[in-house]
């Protein structure tokens, strides 16, 4: 019989989700006490509503899209009040593999870091490439069984309630992009450790991933829209200096990831004008201090990209 985790209340957030859910719902909701989902303002929240309901969910409707932050944090507080002693989160079109969740709890019970642990993720895996989501320098230590690492998603991670009574929760100016990375930032900062299984791998898409030959070689385009080229730019440059002094490495990284990606897609992707205004909208809005949703820039004072 398979172990359900009494302590863990488990959190999916959705955003015009498809007719999978429901299948994606059921295999989740045999290993936890309960499973939450956020939905933010989708049209189709009736079809929502009956999967979650058939897949024994409860179902928290948002009437407009608040973001991920913010449909993660209604999750939290539902978690803290009710005490449980995890939050698992996934996104929409990830599939927990059957025990999963488990064999995290078991590595989190043997580790002997334990204590210090704030996040507890699965190892994550690209759909397009088959590659490891971890660029070099990403790890800081590792083992057979597990890695400690400066950042994970949130889609298959296990965050302990205890960190976030002690550090607040998400960071709802981010709205979308960034929104993990900080968290987990913030952990580290504090003296807690993000770790991941090696046991327990999840895949997971990073955009609609095409490569596209050049002289030496080729380069791989994500393809995001131009929305999300916005919130990209603006939540990488606002992480970079937000926590750039007590991680210099994944700041830099970060900005040196974003300039060449940025070339990237400017040069190479489609829709390209569209995405060359988010990028500079984004960077403005950066220098501006401007958080929360994507607005229309006032006509009267100009704008840097069509919204």
């Amino acid at each position: 019989m398979a172990t359900v985790l009494e302590n863990v209340l488990a959190v999916v957030v959705t955003y015009h989700p498809d007719a999978g859910l429901d299948r994606r719902l059921e295999a989740l909701r045999g290993q936890v006490g309960s499973v939450l989902v956020v939905d933010n303002g989708s049209p189709n929240i009736g079809d929502i509503e009956a999967m979650a309901r058939a897949a024994g969910c409860r179902l928290i409707a948002n009437a407009a899209n608040l973001g991920v932050a913010a449909a993660l944090n209604a999750a939290a507080r539902v978690a803290l009040a009710e005490g449980f002693e995890w939050l698992a989160s996934f996104d929409q079109d990830s599939l927990a593999p059957p025990g999963a969740l488990a064999g995290l709890i078991e590595l989190y019970a043997a580790h002997p870091w334990r204590k210090s642990i704030a996040v507890l993720a699965m190892s994550h895996r690209d759909r397009a490439t088959g590659r490891d989501y971890h660029r070099s320098g990403d790890i800081l230590e590792e083992t057979g069984a597990w890695r400690s690492v400066r950042t994970t998603i949130t889609s298959g991670a296990l965050t302990r309630c205890e960190a976030f009574r002690a550090l607040g929760l998400f960071d709802e100016r981010l709205f979308i992009d960034g929104v993990d990375h900080d968290f987990c930032l913030r952990c580290r900062g504090a003296g807690w450790r993000v770790i991941e299984s090696r046991g327990q791998v999840m895949d997971h898409s990073l955009g609609a991933i095409s490569r596209r030959r050049l002289l030496w070689g080729s380069v791989a385009c994500s393809n995001h829209s131009a929305l999300r080229r916005y919130y990209i730019t603006r939540n990488t440059l606002e992480l970079s200096l937000r926590h750039l002094r007590h991680d210099p490495v994944w700041c830099l990284r970060a900005a040196g990831n974003l300039l060449v990606d940025s070339l990237v897609v400017v040069l190479l992707e489609e829709d390209r004008q569209a995405k060359l205004g988010a990028i500079l909208q984004g960077t403005w809005h950066f220098v501006l201090r401007r958080f929360g949703p994507r607005l229309p820039e006032p006509r009267a004072m100009g704008s840097c990209a069509p919204a």
